[in-house]
Formats: C-alpha cells, sequence, structure tokens
C-alpha cells in the first residue's frame, strides 16, 4: 500500500458507463465515513485490521492510522477518513451490502443478527458531542460551531509562542466570569479540525505558560478549576512534528456568598458573550455588572418571598376556615 498523501486512493468502477461526451472524472476528496453494526465481542485493533481488509475487497484501500473505531460493551462502530469522488461515495453501501454475502471477512466484522450500516456523516447523535474527549482527532473533521462555551482557534505558525498566551488569559478569565467553557487551538472558526505541530516539549511549554499566567489570576484560580489536554490529529499528509488540538477546559465557579469578577495576571477583566468576549471592562462597566449580579439576585429573594406570603395567606385562610365550621353533635340515649 503507498504511504498517505502520495497518491489518491483509486476510484471504485462505476455502475453503468459514464456517457461518452463526459468530462474528466471527479477529482478525489476528502470525507468521513461511518461503519456501523460492527461486532462488539472483537478488540479494537481486530476490528481495525478487519475492517481496513473489508475495506479493500471494496476496492478502497485505507490506511490503519486512518481507522478510527469505538468499541462500547454494545456496540462498536468506525470512523474512516478517505479520499475519494462524491458519487463514488454514493455506490459504497450498496456494493458493501452486496459483498457482505460474498465475504466471510465482511460477516466476521459485523454483529451477529444485524446487517453493515455504511454512510457519510450517519455517526451517532452524541458522537459530537463526546468527540472532544476521543483519543484522537481527524483532520478535515467538524466540531460544530462556536458558542457561548465553545472557542475555536487556528493556532498556525508562530502562534503558540506569540498569541497563545494573550487569548489565554481573555478567554479563561472571560469563561470563569461566566458559565465556564473550552478554547480549542487547532481548530478553525468553521469548526474543521486542522492541528497545530506541538511535540512532547512543546507540550511542557504550554502547561507551564498556563499555570504561571493563572497563578496570576484574582481571585486565586486552584488547579481543579481548569483542564488541559493534547488530543492528537490523524492526518493524511506525513509531518516530522505531530499534529495536536490543545484543549484548555474551565469550570464555571460555585455560586457564592456575593458576586466577584476574575481578573487576570495583568489586572484586565473580560466577560463571554455568545461567540466573543467583553473586555477589557472599564471601572464603570465592572460597577454596572455588580449592580445587575446584586439586581438578579434581589429578584430572585422577592419572587421567593411573595411565594412564602401567598403560601402563609392560604394556611391562614384554611385555619380560618376550620374555626369557624359548625361543631355537629350526635347523642345517644340508653
Amino acid at each position: 500500500m503507498e504511504p498517505p498523501g502520495k497518491q489518491p486512493l483509486r476510484e471504485l468502477p462505476p455502475e453503468e458507463p459514464p456517457p461518452e461526451d463526459s468530462g474528466a472524472k471527479a477529482a478525489p476528496s476528502r470525507h468521513v465515513l461511518y461503519v456501523g453494526h460492527l461486532n462488539p465481542q472483537l478488540s479494537v485493533p481486530v476490528l481495525t485490521c478487519l475492517l481496513r481488509d473489508a475495506l479493500e475487497r471494496l476496492e478502497l484501500p485505507v490506511a490503519r492510522e486512518h481507522i478510527e473505531v469505538v468499541r462500547r460493551p454494545r456496540q462498536a462502530y468506525g470512523l474512516v477518513q478517505v479520499a475519494t469522488p462524491k458519487d463514488t461515495l454514493a455506490s459504497l453501501p450498496q456494493r458493501l451490502h452486496t459483498a457482505w454475502g460474498q465475504h466471510q471477512i465482511i460477516k466476521e466484522l459485523v454483529a451477529r443478527g444485524k446487517e453493515p450500516v455504511l454512510g457519510e456523516g450517519r455517526e451517532p447523535s452524541n458522537h459530537r458531542e463526546g468527540i472532544l474527549g476521543q483519543e484522537r482527532l481527524f483532520q478535515g473533521a467538524f466540531l460544530g460551531n462556536e458558542t457561548r462555551n465553545l472557542e475555536f482557534k487556528r493556532g498556525g505558525g508562530e502562534y503558540l509562542s506569540q498569541a497563545f498566551k494573550h487569548h489565554l488569559r481573555r478567554y479563561v478569565c472571560a469563561f470563569l466570569n461566566s458559565e465556564g467553557g473550552s478554547l480549542l487551538v487547532g481548530v478553525e472558526d468553521s469548526g474543521l479540525v486542522q492541528g497545530v505541530r506541538c511535540n512532547h516539549r512543546d507540550e511542557d511549554r504550554v502547561r507551564l505558560l498556563v499555570d504561571s499566567v493563572l497563578q496570576g489570576f484574582k481571585p486565586q484560580v486552584f488547579p481543579d478549576a481548569y483542564r488541559l489536554t493534547f488530543i492528537p490529529v490523524v492526518s493524511t499528509s506525513t509531518t516530522d512534528t505531530p499534529l495536536k488540538v490543545i484543549r484548555l477546559s474551565v469550570q464555571a465557579p460555585k455560586a457564592q456568598a456575593e458576586p466577584q469578577l476574575y481578573e487576570t495576571d495583568q489586572g484586565e477583566v473580560f466577560l463571554r458573550r455568545d461567540g466573543s468576549i467583553q473586555g477589557p471592562l472599564s471601572v464603570r462597566a465592572i460597577q454596572e455588572w455588580c449592580r445587575q449580579k446584586w439586581m438578579a439576585e434581589l429578584s430572585k429573594l422577592e419572587e421567593r418571598l411573595q411565594a412564602l406570603t401567598a403560601e402563609k395567606e392560604q394556611l391562614q385562610q384554611q385555619l380560618q376556615q376550620q374555626q369557624h365550621r359548625p361543631v355537629s353533635c350526635t347523642c345517644c340515649v340508653l
């Protein structure tokens, strides 16, 4: 098998011959295939090997490092990164169904009593939510859109040595002053995974930088309030330095007796908004934030007081009705 990135994958023969006047063949493009109903009784290495051999039966050779198998106690499925034309991809499910009755290796790959399922982007709905916790990510995979609790940064070039520390201050401070969130470096703004060049030495530098910056925050940010992880990225191109997605997750602080704002080691304060941050805040903005926080707390207390007052009046009415109700007496003469 040729090394990844050297040659495009071979195109499957079409079901029908193309018209004579048809133009050049469609250029291969990258796709992520979902292969479902794998046998959960087999180990991940065995499933990976069988899945690669099964795809070769479909004339779709794939490198082993481009296959990710997710195995759980009662189910297993695979995510495979391929380079093939779109029209060829559309015929794969039918070809797999036909080959299932012809090749024993495909029968061993599939769980007993089920038929193989193959399609593009048909992974379980909860896969995208859990993809951030997976051990690997495919280059080009889609992680969704930025939200109030999720921020993406491409991170190319000299990002880690120059711009990362500035984004670290701004976004961690903003997440701490809102509902928490995660900063992902190595992901396009569109949500596509690209990865950043990051070896073990770079990881150590990033860890030291995160610790030194967050130690200067006020009030103090304890280690259990954030988590730094480096997720390997599987790519079709070969590079000397591995590609990774750097994820810094910040946990929202617990409710305080009085509202407080976190400030960076440079004395700046930031807030998180949907898809952006606000700051550094001025003294007047900080006072307004505190006022709104106190007003929100006061509104909650007033609503609680009204509910308790209404409950008290209802109980008093019930008590008065019981006191004014006539007492009936029954006499028995022996």
